[in-house]
């Protein structure tokens, strides 16, 4: 006989609000500023009420950094990661760790009907839920 489900862990308990969001014509150093003083790892990109990207700090070591751009010069838009993968506030934080997992992602916007209402990151899932990890850590290698 099994044991009854444990109540389920949804996105809305957990994530993030309100989420720090920028245009996409903010410059990559006016995002890494936020970021640093905010102590958080994206921010979420909208444009006319729309999310149209994220910028984590990896876009910002990868896309500016290693690249030599000028972070001042160089425009959100030019760095973002788009299309944005976004999850629902009452989706099971297991079903976001795997959706993080099979895209290599750490940070996910929540959109509800009205449009972002918050951001969930791995660290989120993990301090719930800490035997999730292994969903988290696991990775595509092969094709």
């Amino acid at each position: 006989m099994s044991e009854p489900e444990e109540e389920e862990i949804l996105v809305e308990e957990i994530m993030s609000t309100p989420p720090i969001t920028v245009s996409p014509d903010s410059s990559a150093s006016e995002v890494a500023k936020i970021m640093t003083e905010k102590k958080i790892g994206c921010v979420v990109v909208v444009e006319n009420n729309r999310v149209v990207g994220i910028v984590t700090r990896r876009d910002l070591i990868e896309k500016v950094l290693a690249k030599e751009k000028n972070p001042s010069k160089t425009k959100v838009r030019e760095i973002m990661s788009s299309p944005v993968i976004y999850v629902e506030p009452k989706a099971p934080i297991l079903e976001v760790a795997k959706i993080m997992s099979k895209h290599g992602i750490r940070h996910v916007p929540v959109l509800d009907s009205k449009g972002l209402v918050g951001v969930i990151t791995d660290k989120d899932i993990l301090s719930v839920a800490p035997d999730l990890i292994e969903v988290l850590t696991i990775r595509k290698y092969s094709s």
